[in-house]
């Protein structure tokens, strides 16, 4: 990411201004870990992939639909939140900082665990963040951004099993801090 970060510095006096009034898509990567104790003292890392269609309101923001497919490393809360973003980029140049806010509803698919103890997600809930970050226009219609974001996640069932046996249910409130790279085309 410094590469990307250095390689946008340098070229930053360039004047290519993105294109703007239309159709835009971002898709990318991004890896994310939760910054809160879970219920069940679980740890979860995400690896994510991520694709949002949206409509260029202006030159400086657009209002889009996103899914992103959250893989869990170990299996157990991993999850499809779909949702609505707002992005707002804040220059006309080249170099661009921006931000973007979703809110949507994340849907529950695995499970984890050994022989013993499984973690499951069987309802899932609301879903919120926040990026902050800057994209590089290499041309009107292709760029790449990198940064950094919140995402918070309730889930409204999430079993403990044991044995086969469920223990027990709870609410889980995930506060994932998150990082990537994205294309913007």
């Amino acid at each position: 990411m410094a590469a990307v970060v250095s390689l946008m510095a340098a070229q930053a006096q360039q004047h290519v201004e993105f294109k703007w009034h239309r159709a835009y898509g971002v898709a990318g990567f991004d890896y994310s870990t939760n910054i809160n104790q879970l219920e069940y003292g679980d740890k979860a890392s995400f690896a994510d992939v991520y694709a949002v269609y949206g409509w260029q309101i202006r030159k400086e923001s657009g209002i889009g639909f996103g899914v992103e497919y959250k893989m869990d490393l170990t299996g157990g809360y991993s999850q499809l939140p779909i949702f609505i973003e707002l992005r707002s980029h804040y220059l006309r140049n080249q170099l661009s900082p921006f931000t973007s806010v979703y809110v949507g509803y994340s849907i529950p698919l695995g499970m984890t665990g050994g022989t013993d103890k499984l973690v499951q997600i069987r309802k899932g809930g609301a879903t919120w963040g926040f990026n902050v970050g800057v994209r590089y226009a290499f041309s009107r219609k292709f760029g790449v951004n990198v940064f950094f974001g919140y995402q918070g996640i309730f889930l409204d069932a999430v079993d403990l099993i044991d044995n086969g046996m469920l223990q027990e249910s709870r609410r889980v409130l995930m506060q994932n801090a998150k990082v990537g790279i994205g294309f913007n085309f």
